[in-house]
């Protein structure tokens, strides 16, 4: 699990985000971009340290990237929701909402491509938001 510390300007505790994905360019990637925007960011590959990184890391959300075609990234999102007092859960992807069907019915997502500090902050406040636990 990498960890990366950033402050944010007249907030008391920055939000700490774990990002679940399988492929380590992608972590790097958004880890700097919401460290840039003030958030305390860990990254773990979609496995059973994923699991472990979230006690660990204690996040205010964790981010999952998932794939139409491959279970993997439900699976673990569903082991993070289960979790005593887990953080609530967002979907991303570099796929399209609509190639998802049904399968992010009643999810928090965002695309990829559409991840930052603001995105995350406006998807965890729509109604959705409570079931995607």
């Amino acid at each position: 699990m990498q960890t990366y510390t950033a402050s944010a300007p007249g907030r008391e505790q920055p939000a700490r985000i774990l990002i679940v994905d399988d492929h380590e360019i992608t972590r790097v990637a958004l880890r700097a971009l919401l460290h840039t925007e003030g958030i305390d960011v860990a990254d773990a590959p979609a496995d059973e340290t994923a699991i472990t990184a979230a006690i660990a890391f204690h996040p205010d959300m964790v981010i999952v990237d998932v794939t139409p075609a491959d279970p993997a990234g439900f699976h673990i999102a569903r082991r993070l929701r289960a979790l005593p007092e887990g953080p609530p859960v967002m979907l991303t992807s570099s796929s399209s909402r609509c190639k998802f069907g049904s399968q992010l019915d009643g999810q928090l997502f965002v695309a990829k491509a559409d991840l930052s500090a603001r995105a995350i902050a406006n998807a965890a406040a729509t109604p959705c938001a409570s079931p995607a636990r």
